[in-house]
């Protein structure tokens, strides 16, 4: 008795990508929105970084590990930087890196670790800014 071809069931295994450009689509639109809703917080994150930098009260900044000082001393960039990214379409997600290591690593962040020199926090800004300015 010979084996059949095909089996009913392999007929409907599909085993390519959708060749409609719609579905294909579907991905693409997920990224861009995806990396929009990050843009977007990390804008959030450096603002509320910025003005956290200025509060007085001496017993909430005692459980906070942000250096105030170095948090007002960027505070313009900080704001700045911010309101690039809500501008821009697109952030070189280099630049997200960038932030999002700077505002959430405690270890190796110089708005968090006393022992980074605060020019290191100055440098990894302007490189932000470079490289978000790049992309206008």
């Amino acid at each position: 008795m010979a084996a059949p071809d095909t089996y009913p069931m392999q007929a409907h295994v599909a085993t390519d990508a959708p060749t409609d450009p719609a579905i294909r689509r579907i991905p693409d639109r997920r990224r861009r929105r995806r990396a929009e809703r990050k843009r977007r917080v990390i804008a959030k994150w450096l603002r509320r970084t910025a003005n956290r930098g200025h509060d007085t009260d001496p017993i909430r900044r005692r459980h906070e590990a942000l250096l105030h000082d170095r948090a007002v001393a960027v505070h313009r960039d900080l704001l700045e930087i911010a309101s690039m990214l809500e501008r821009t379409p697109y952030a070189d997600p280099g630049a997200i890196t960038t932030l999002h290591a700077l505002l959430a690593n405690g270890c190796d962040s110089p708005l968090y670790n006393p022992d980074i020199h605060i020019s290191e926090l100055r440098a990894t800004l302007q490189h932000v800014r470079a490289r978000l300015m790049t992309q206008r």
